[in-house]
């Protein structure tokens, strides 16, 4: 992957787009933008990972259905019932959610003594805990374009492992079963392809980074039963404060 500006500009340009429809309600533009020359990503898609031609084909059908002029409206509508409420949402897209149950719980305080340890703050503006899964998502995409503004193959390879770590300890781990609860939501119509598409994607991260390093994936119960009986988080949470700084 060192050297490789296509991989580069592929992976940032997919993270970037995920932290766009995922960051907060995605704008019409960028909406009307998702609409051009669906039929060539497709294909493209295609060979590369079934599920990721499997989301835009849904991206497709949802667009041809839905007015142009109801699509921003319509997807915020979806955005809010499916993350945000006011009564109630359908997902919890929360890393501690996933490896404990609960939010705000153990797993943030370790992602944030990892992000501490590699110089990454929150924007304070920004709501969100860290561990959202829109937050982790943008994480990926500022080490990915740190690497591609390291000037020589050893700095590369320092943010390379440094995205293998994150990789392995924290987004591989519960994003990929986030990204199917994402796609299989009784209320999602828009997000099913969004969720396809982050499904196909983290598929070929896993790929690219499996022999990167000593580390592997742990699956999704290896790390459950790590937190298991240790209750629920009582010490300090260091509200650090969008996307990642």
């Amino acid at each position: 992957m060192i050297g490789d500006r296509e991989l580069l500009a592929f992976r940032r340009d997919y993270y970037a787009l995920f932290v766009s429809l995922l960051w907060r309600e995605p704008a019409g533009e960028l909406l009307a933008a998702l609409g051009q020359g669906l039929p060539a990503r497709t294909e493209a898609a295609a060979g590369l990972h079934p599920l990721l031609a499997d989301g835009w084909r849904e991206v497709e059908t949802y667009l041809g259905e839905v007015p142009a002029d109801r699509r921003g409206e319509a997807v915020a509508e979806e955005y809010t019932r499916l993350f945000l409420g006011p009564l109630g949402h359908e997902l919890n897209p929360y890393e501690s959610f996933y490896l404990t149950g609960r939010v705000l719980d153990r797993p943030l305080a370790v992602l944030r003594g990892f992000l501490a340890e590699i110089g990454f703050a929150k924007d304070e503006r920004y709501a969100e805990p860290e561990d959202f899964l829109g937050f982790e998502l943008d994480v990926m995409r500022r080490l990915v374009e740190r690497q591609g503004e390291a000037g020589d193959p050893d700095r590369e390879t320092r943010w390379l492992d440094l995205q293998a770590a994150f990789l392995k300890r924290h987004l591989l781990v519960w994003g990929p079963s986030a990204a199917r609860d994402l796609a299989e939501a009784p209320g999602a119509r828009f997000y099913r392809g969004v969720g396809r598409l982050l499904q196909g994607f983290l598929d070929l991260e896993r790929g690219l980074f499996e022999a990167w390093g000593p580390e592997t994936v742990p699956s999704l119960d290896e790390v459950r039963r790590r937190f298991q009986g240790a209750g629920a988080w009582k010490g300090p949470l260091l509200d650090a404060g969008g996307p990642s700084q």
